[in-house]
């Protein structure tokens, strides 16, 4: 039985040289995501950042397989890694025609895909059913000062262009040698901040009747399976243009809390720099409500993170 209703993870990690989320590019010239904040000090700051869609992408990404290892049920949309889940599934889509109520509709999709289940969607076929996702990812921001983005030039080369002799190649704007494209690409390197809350507890609940509708076996597996994908998130964080700009890992600090109450796991933005310490603080003030429910555990590179939430999952 599943003993764990929170888990949230804050951590700090350095990515060097990656370009894991653009705006999109005008011209030739790929345009960087910046984010504006306000930092501890009440300064405004403009850094580069990912987006939680971005790494919620990324977790789903490793979260299906995981899943499917697991023998849980996997709607086709999920197999196919479809943003639609659920939706994309005609049989689904088919079943729940004949259903009264969003009750219904809940626990038929609880049912039928773990995905959607743990990473939410919002039905829309013959009426709105959302399914609350049960994992929380925000945006994955540069601790300003510690974070920095430079462009670089390159050059896509053409065969058919190199093959001819260069004095009879026209010369046009933005190519090089004719038909040779320039682009220019950004590459950012830095400290940045990441926080992710999951609600263990609503893993198969449904929360319009309150009950749960996957057997306690069956919720464990999936619970388990989240954590795993959240380990895998940080230790391959498989965003954009990885093909040529696969981040470089350097460090990964941070705290993992769990929680065994309806009281929260506490989250501290890593842009705070005490974050670390206020968790410890806001764990003690609800053990003192709800005693030994609350833990906290730091970690203090990227090897003791993966071992951390093993053993989280191991006893989850």
């Amino acid at each position: 039985m599943l003993k764990l209703k929170s888990l949230s993870l804050c951590t700090r990690v350095t990515l060097d040289l990656h370009n894991l989320n653009s705006e999109g590019t005008e011209g030739n010239q790929q345009q960087t995501r910046m984010v504006h904040i306000v930092d501890e000090t009440g300064e405004r700051q403009i850094v580069n950042a990912v987006s939680g869609d971005m790494f919620k992408h990324i977790f789903v990404g490793h979260l299906t397989p995981l899943l499917e290892r697991d023998g849980q049920p996997l709607s086709f949309g999920a197999r196919q890694l479809n943003p639609d889940r659920v939706n994309a599934d005609p049989e689904f889509k088919r079943s729940i025609r004949t259903l009264e109520g969003g009750s219904a509709v809940l626990a038929e999709l609880l049912k039928r895909c773990a995905v959607t289940d743990i990473a939410g969607a919002l039905i829309t076929e013959g009426r709105a059913v959302a399914r609350k996702s049960c994992v929380e990812f925000g945006w994955v921001v540069g601790l300003p000062d510690k974070t920095v983005t430079e462009q670089y030039f390159h050059v896509k080369y053409d065969p058919e262009s190199r093959s001819g002799a260069s004095g009879e190649e026209e010369r046009g704007e933005g190519t090089v040698a004719g038909r040779q494209a320039i682009f220019h690409r950004p590459a950012n390197s830095g400290i940045y901040a990441l926080i992710c809350n999951i609600e263990l507890g609503r893993i198969g609940l449904n929360d319009i009747a309150r009950r749960l509708e996957i057997g306690a076996d069956d919720q464990l597996v999936r619970a388990r399976a989240t954590i795993r994908a959240l380990m895998a998130t940080l230790l391959c964080p498989a965003g954009a243009q990885r093909n040529t700009q696969n981040p470089h890992i350097v460090t990964c600090e941070g705290v993992v809390s769990t929680s065994t109450s309806s009281l929260p796991a506490p989250t501290v933005s890593p842009l705070n720099r005490n974050y670390g310490t206020q968790i410890d603080e806001i764990a003690g003030t609800l053990n003192a409500i709800h005693p030994d429910t609350v833990k906290v555990h730091r970690f203090a590179t990227l090897a003791e993170a993966a071992a951390v939430l093993e053993n989280i999952a191991s006893e989850a």
